[in-house]
């Protein structure tokens, strides 16, 4: 009886470490896409932001992969390609619009297949600045 236990104990924990452990943050930042949409955000500052959050706000890392291709566990979708993929998601919504929708209200629109768990409050912890430079570093991938 106690096997099955110590079983799921070691899963628990290896699921948890993958959790944790992020190689995505020593990937190199591309150049931000040539808009007007990501101009005004630093894109490597974003990536930092993405990957280790800002004035206590959870790092998006922890939910999200980065890169066409990367597999694993993740609660929220890849995020590869996302400038592409955003501007079709809502009829008359740019991308830069619903990236930043996405990010101040979560729940307005779920991507289908993934459940309305992401963290809501990320509006408190973010200055117009930290927004334009997530989100160009999000345009970049």
């Amino acid at each position: 009886m106690k096997r099955p236990f110590v079983v799921l104990l070691i899963l628990l924990a290896l699921l948890s470490a993958a959790c944790t452990y992020d190689i995505r943050q020593y990937l190199p930042v591309r150049a931000a896409v040539s808009s007007p949409d990501a101009m005004h955000g630093d894109p490597v500052r974003g990536s930092d932001i993405f990957h280790h959050g800002v004035n206590g706000s959870p790092p998006c890392s922890t939910c999200h992969l980065t890169a066409q291709g990367m597999t694993g566990f993740s609660l929220g979708p890849n995020l590869a390609g996302v400038g592409e993929r955003a501007a079709t998601r809502e009829d008359g919504v740019s991308a830069l619009d619903y990236i930043r929708e996405s990010i101040l209200d979560p729940y307005a629109f779920i991507t289908p297949g993934y459940r309305n768990i992401m963290y809501p409050d990320f509006a408190s912890h973010f200055d117009d600045q930290d927004l334009d430079d997530l989100i160009a570093y999000l345009l970049s991938l």
